[in-house]
C-alpha cells in the first residue's frame, strides 16, 4: 500500500486535538499538537500517544518520566496551531497552570487533562510510541477541538 494513499484515508476519520508537554533534562518545557492519543486500558488507567521518529522533541520525551496530555476546546485553536509551529519558545504568551505531575502545563480552557508516568516507549516503523500510567486528569465542560481531512473542525450541536 502507497503511504500517501493510507495517509489520504487516515484524514478522513475524525480526532480530537491535544497538545503533549514535558520537561527535557534541563527543566525546560517541551511539547507539541498531536492527534494521536488513545486511551489503552481503564484498569489501570493508561494512555498513548506516537510521535514521528524523526521529532525534534523525540529525545525529551524518551528521556522525560512525566508527560501530560491537554485536550484542547474548540476555542483553542491557536495554541494548537502555536505548539506546531517551529518556534523558539512554543510556551511563550500561552496561560497555563503547572500540575503537581512534574510541574507540566495544563492550560487555561482545556477540556480534559491527564498528567502521565511514563512506562514505555515502543518503536513501530516510522513512529514512536509513549505509553503512560495516568496519575492525575482532570475535565471541566466545554467542547473538544477536532481535526478532520487536515483542517480543524468543530462538532455540530
Amino acid at each position: 500500500m502507497e503511504s500517501r494513499e493510507f495517509r489520504n484515508a487516515l484524514a478522513r476519520y475524525p480526532t480530537g486535538v491535544t497538545v503533549v508537554v514535558t520537561r527535557d533534562g534541563d527543566g525546560r518545557l517541551v511539547g507539541l499538537t498531536a492527534n494521536s492519543v488513545m486511551p489503552i486500558t481503564t484498569s489501570p488507567a493508561r494512555l498513548a500517544w506516537s510521535l514521528g521518529a524523526g521529532s525534534r522533541s523525540r529525545a525529551a520525551f524518551e528521556h522525560a518520566t512525566y508527560f501530560a496530555v491537554n485536550v484542547l476546546s474548540e476555542a483553542q485553536v491557536d495554541i494548537a496551531r502555536q505548539l506546531a509551529a517551529p518556534l523558539p519558545d512554543r510556551f511563550m504568551g500561552l496561560s497555563y497552570s503547572e500540575s503537581g505531575c512534574g510541574r507540566l502545563p495544563k492550560f487555561d480552557g482545556c477540556v480534559a487533562w491527564y498528567g502521565c508516568r511514563r512506562s514505555d516507549v515502543l518503536e513501530l516503523g516510522d513512529h514512536i510510541m509513549f505509553i503512560g500510567d495516568v496519575v492525575e486528569c482532570d475535565e471541566q465542560e466545554g467542547t473538544p477541538l477536532l481535526f478532520f481531512a487536515g483542517r480543524f473542525a468543530q462538532l455540530l450541536d
